[in-house]
């Protein structure tokens, strides 16, 4: 380029020195002399255009445009984690123990007293309980009962049902314990208790002459359906399965970056084994906000306090609140606990 520019100069200078040798031979008119410069301005922009034509322009270095990546709202989801708790329905065939009709354990016979021991257990298997299935003797004691006693008529999952056998106290002083389950039609037991195959039992005292003894009728061996309503009253008196319910929060009022886990402490307290449905409720103050919760759990829990944990994950500011609810086989619920969340 720098040749280029170079070689104008020089187109520039000759047109100059043609100039000036035409004034030393001869005085040119001056429509000459104008013609001679604009011969040579002529020739001098004519190579420009040309130099002009052939130099590439550089182009201003681009900057490039940022990409915007949309924020994805994250939607309020809570998980349960229950440690050490199988949950139920895994067995089609189970039972719960709800109460001694009859002949509380440890109650007092005379040898050779007959009674009738009355049982009244609940169907928390998802198959239903037919006449195909019955109550059989499996150890200890049997007491002159009767094996197998079948049901009188079907008891359906979440039923309670009243099974009664005839028996008699053994004739020598002395603790009788003994233990049935439950056979189904294809004649496998099954029975209470986490795997489902624990017996329920029958324990009488034989006492000596003069001491004082139960009263228990005899009869044939009935099997009575009741319907349970999913309360206290329905299962048991006085809520004696469940005792209390509790939920806490960890870190109620958060102020920071979000999504924030907020993580719910539960505690269940049974009196004695059972299966329990149970769920974690929860709300909100804030207009049309809405969480997604688990659905309700279905557990088998052994008796005394059981440990459990919700974990709700939540991406923008809200205020609300949070309970346990236990909804089978009684209905019990926690009080609120409070929390809110400032997104930063």
């Amino acid at each position: 380029m720098f040749k280029k520019i170079k070689f104008l100069w020089a187109v520039l200078a000759g047109a100059t020195l043609l100039l000036a040798s035409c004034k030393s031979q001869a005085e040119p008119t001056e429509p000459d002399s104008k013609a001679v410069f604009t011969a040579a301005a002529e020739t001098a922009n004519a190579m420009m255009t040309q130099l002009a034509a052939v130099t590439p322009t550089e182009k201003p270095s681009e900057t490039p445009t940022p990409t915007i990546t949309p924020t994805v709202p994250v939607t309020p989801t809570a998980t349960l984690t229950l440690t050490g708790v199988p949950l139920a329905g895994t067995l089609a065939d189970r039972t719960e123990f709800v109460a001694d009709v009859t002949v509380p354990d440890g109650s007092n016979y005379s040898g050779g007293a007959a009674f009738t021991k009355t049982w009244r257990i609940k169907n928390t298997g998802t198959s239903t309980w037919t006449t195909a299935y019955s109550l059989v003797f499996f150890s200890g004691s049997q007491m002159n009962g009767p094996s197998p006693v079948p049901l009188q008529g079907d008891v359906p999952p979440g039923q309670t049902v009243d099974i009664s056998v005839n028996m008699v106290a053994p004739a020598a002083i002395g603790q009788y314990t003994g233990y049935w389950i439950l056979r189904n039609p294809l004649g496998k037991n099954f029975g209470v208790g986490i795997n489902a195959d624990l017996p329920i039992y029958v324990l009488i005292n034989v006492v000596s002459p003069g001491t004082p003894v139960a009263t228990s009728g005899t009869g044939t061996p009935t099997v009575t359906s009741t319907q349970s309503a999913g309360t206290a009253a329905a299962t048991t008196p006085s809520g004696s399965i469940v005792s209390n319910v509790s939920i806490n929060v960890d870190n109620a009022a958060f102020n920071g970056s979000c999504p924030h886990i907020f993580v719910f402490p539960g505690q269940i307290t049974l009196n004695q084994a059972a299966t329990l449905t149970f769920q974690l409720e929860a709300g909100s103050t804030t207009p049309g906000f809405n969480f997604n919760l688990p659905a309700p759990t279905t557990a088998n829990m052994q008796a005394g306090t059981q440990n459990l944990t919700y974990e709700l994950t939540v991406g923008s500011s809200v205020s609300g609140w949070a309970r346990l609810h236990v909804t089978s086989p009684m209905d019990v619920v926690s009080s609120q606990v409070t929390f809110s969340l400032t997104c930063q």
